[in-house]
């Protein structure tokens, strides 16, 4: 980065200054506004599209390899384009993106569209942090990381209310149609608060790595093909996938080790080196895939197996974000205060694990107040674990390592996104299948209590004035949504269970680490 980077020239204009924070937070806010929106409405985003789990999981795939290119050429673009104009076209994009996502009819456009917002929105929170950090004078830049942590935390919860309110009166486009406009008006924002910072002379511009780009980009395809359908069939029994693995493999080696020996890299390998750095990563990688995972299971258990609606869900769950959220403030006051953050992370995964427990004990009779203090204490998870990590794990590097060691991490954070999505579907629907087999063989003429059932759902239908075959198929059909609804709510009764293995598993593990005390 050049020295012309750290000189922060204002627009000449009082009110451009004052807001170019909240402009540089609410670029990364729409991208965890998406993110959220996408994790928790899944099902009526692949309802909309006709795709069934495996199609899901290659949009969410194609969303995180989009994201990963998109953030190894980050540093590329703000070269020639400087800041300002980068953040600006990348909105403008993704508006353009989320539009074509709002029109499309087919998983496989779905895909392609999403592709093209990760490309675009995907490098945004690496991009505004780096430019807070090496941008805004330390004397402003306090100010400016509160209000990029504040607007996170709330663009996360705002997600399922918004969402609930769109889906609920209108349908899923709507939830790629609203973040367009949105996306818009934080692009002009940023056109009119940042100033011109940024961009090189040709000459000064580092290389491209056009080889190096296009291996991992194959690499990283094969490697996302690998993990997406590894899930939905035997790995050892398919030739074309342990081929893909071993390119993927070799590829994805052959571009670390080039990287780590040039001198002006892509992503610059070498922040590995630090302890510090690499147990923050893995606790980063453990954060998301809960943090996901939450996001996916709640939704399904609250709507498919406890009977809320769509509305009452996502309000209820972004009420709670929302109420833990104003906790933020709290942290910002009182965190400079706690010289051990290590056991803040600590408390923070046995915090989740306590959630995943409590809600993995949810019985089927369940109103809100069962899901209250599971919700809330979900929602301390960005306070608990992220921003103490976060501290803890860039806090060795200076101006230009941290540039490198924060896009490195971004691209963990996309990778671990992707794998969560696919893994937690995969784990959905095998114990759904697993469970709707045992509650099936259940539903036949030796069973009493089912017989039973069907006869008294058959005499009532037959007094509503249906004749007696149509009863009976009303009765029947009746009692299968009862069993499918039955299976729902203990595949994610066993979802949330896996959630608080790992949360417990993550806990021992920060305790363990001496790097981050």
């Amino acid at each position: 980065m050049s020295t012309t980077a750290l000189a922060w020239p204002s627009r000449g204009s009082s009110a451009a200054v004052a807001l170019l924070p909240w402009a540089i937070g609410l670029v990364t806010a729409i991208d965890y506004f998406d993110n959220a929106l996408f994790a928790f409405f899944a099902s009526y985003i692949a309802g909309g599209v006709n795709a069934s789990p495996d199609e899901l999981v290659w949009a969410s795939s194609a969303y995180a390899l989009g994201a990963v290119l998109g953030i190894l050429q980050q540093h590329a673009w703000i070269e020639r384009l400087g800041y300002r104009r980068y953040l600006a076209v990348c909105m403008f994009a993704f508006a353009a993106g989320g539009v074509g996502a709002a029109l499309c009819d087919s998983s496989m456009q779905l895909t392609l569209a999403r592709a093209a917002q990760g490309y675009f929105v995907g490098p945004m929170l690496g991009a505004c942090r780096i430019l807070i950090q090496i941008g805004i004078p330390p004397a402003r830049r306090a100010k400016a990381l509160k209000a990029f942590m504040v607007l996170i935390v709330f663009g996360g919860a705002l997600a399922p209310i918004a969402g609930a309110f769109l889906v609920a009166n209108f349908d899923w486009r709507w939830l790629f149609a609203s973040t367009a406009p949105a996306a818009a008006l934080i692009g002009l924002l940023v056109l009119w608060t940042l100033p011109d910072i940024g961009d090189v002379e040709p000459h000064e511009r580092t290389e491209p790595h056009y080889i190096a780009y296009v291996v991992f980009a194959l690499a990283q395809a094969a490697l996302q093909v690998v993990l997406t359908r590894s899930h939905f069939e035997l790995f050892t029994g398919s030739p074309a996938l342990i081929g893909l693995t071993i390119a993927s493999v070799a590829g994805l080696a052959w571009f670390g080790w080039q990287q780590w020996r040039h001198p002006a890299p892509l992503v610059r390998l070498h922040a590995l080196r630090n302890a510090s750095f690499r147990v923050g990563l893995a606790l980063y990688v453990v954060y998301y895939y809960l943090s996901t995972g939450f996001s996916y299971l709640l939704p399904r258990m609250m709507e498919g197996g406890l009977g809320f609606t769509v509305g009452n869900a996502g309000y209820f769950t972004g009420a709670a974000s929302f109420a833990t959220g104003l906790l933020v403030f709290v942290y910002l006051k009182y965190s400079a205060r706690l010289a051990r953050k290590k056991w803040l992370i600590v408390v923070g995964f046995g915090i989740a694990a306590l959630a995943a427990w409590l809600l993995s004990r949810v019985t089927p009779q369940a109103g809100r107040e069962a899901l209250l203090v599971p919700l809330l204490l979900r929602g301390l998870l960005m306070l608990f674990v992220v921003l103490p990590v976060a501290n803890l794990t860039f806090k060795p590097f200076a101006a230009e390592e941290f540039a490198h060691g924060y896009r490195l991490k971004n691209l963990v954070r996309q990778l671990a996104i992707s794998f969560a999505t696919s893994t937690v579907i995969a784990l959905q629907q095998h114990r759904l299948a697993l469970h709707e087999v045992r509650l099936s063989e259940s539903a036949n003429a030796a069973n009493a209590s089912f017989m039973q059932a069907l006869d008294s759902l058959t005499r009532g239908f037959a007094a509503a004035g249906h004749a007696a075959g149509e009863a009976h198929a009303m009765a029947l059909g009746t009692l299968y949504r009862t069993l499918e609804q039955q299976a729902t709510f203990m595949a994610s009764l066993d979802g949330f269970t896996a959630m608080a293995v790992i949360a417990l598993a993550a806990g021992v593990f920060a305790a363990w680490q001496r790097t981050i005390d």
